[in-house]
């Protein structure tokens, strides 16, 4: 069946929020417009249901943390207006969700979390975002928080209807993407370093994966595929994992919206020698090689996708 709820993960600079964007163009889907988070993060619901964090570490982190924060730097700022007003980016469920709404959900979690913390844990879920699918006239809804993938043991037994698509994407790309943007001090600094975090985090993915009853409720689709390389295959994998039908809005997003030029394809060679990028190349070669001795889930796409750049270049 056609799930009601999807959640997009990935490693970070992955493709995660295209993906949501895409499937919100669907006529059954609604896409939360920010990563929320609080699922699927340490100390998050998935966190809770499987013993890792109490209710009460949930509570406070959400209430802090997740509500609002402003990131200003490599730190975020736990609701501090003086840091928004220059120039800080303000984050938070706070933007999505009324206050009353978020106090009242909250509330209820709490009295119910003693007795039946994975019920709880649902019904806190879709106290806070199952409005934003009746307020756009849709039935299910798609979130893009990166760690859902990490976390789909734990968000697998709150959410059993649940099916995950993994964003993946050339780790070279995706590595120096993130070094580019080094919001903290132990990000990468270059495209390098970039595939070793990203490796750390394809680790973290695919222990999630395995974690899973049924392995199949898992997806891997490459962003490079989407927007560059087989194109149709690659939407059409979307489609037919989730059993949906093609319809004209998410048609026309992905052929003006999802492109190479959008994705920064190939963006790991700027200022690099040819002598640096043949060293990059190596490495990632080297990388892929360990994904698929390892047996990793998102092996077979991502050296597909290789593959065809490699080609086509």
């Amino acid at each position: 069946m056609t799930p009601d709820l999807v959640f997009v993960g990935g490693t970070g600079r992955s493709g995660t929020h295209v993906v949501a964007r895409l499937l919100g163009r669907h006529s059954r889907y609604a896409a939360i417009p920010i990563e929320c988070r609080f699922h699927c993060n340490p100390s998050g619901l998935a966190d809770v249901v499987t013993g890792k964090a109490t209710p009460a570490e949930f509570l406070d982190k959400l209430r802090r943390f997740w509500w609002h924060r402003v990131r200003r730097g490599g730190r975020a700022w736990v609701r501090l207006a003086p840091f928004a007003r220059r120039g800080g980016k303000v984050r938070g469920l706070h933007k999505i969700i009324p206050r009353d709404r978020f106090e009242e959900a909250l509330s209820r979690f709490e009295e119910s979390a003693p007795g039946d913390v994975v019920q709880a844990s649902r019904t806190l879920f879709f106290d806070l975002l199952g409005p934003l699918a009746t307020e756009a006239g849709k039935p299910a809804l798609v979130e893009m928080s990166c760690f859902t993938i990490a976390s789909a043991p734990g968000l697998a037994r709150i959410f059993p209807e649940a099916r995950f698509v993994h964003a993946v994407r050339d780790g070279r790309d995706s590595g120096s993407s993130k070094a580019s943007k080094r919001q903290k001090s132990h990000h990468p600094t270059n495209v390098t370093d970039g595939i070793d975090w990203w490796l750390e985090r394809l680790r973290l993915a695919e222990e999630g994966v395995r974690g899973l009853d049924d392995a199949a409720r898992v997806a891997p689709i490459s962003l490079d595929e989407l927007v560059w390389g087989d194109r149709e295959r690659a939407y059409g994998d979307l489609l037919g994992f989730l059993e949906l039908a093609d319809e004209p809005a998410m048609r026309e997003f992905f052929a003006s919206e999802v492109s190479p030029e959008a994705a920064h394809r190939e963006r790991w060679r700027e200022g690099l020698s040819e002598a640096d990028q043949e060293a990059v190349r190596s490495r990632y070669e080297t990388a892929l090689a360990e994904l698929e001795a390892k047996g990793y889930q998102c092996a077979p796409v991502l050296r597909r996708a290789y593959e065809q750049g490699a080609v086509a270049a």
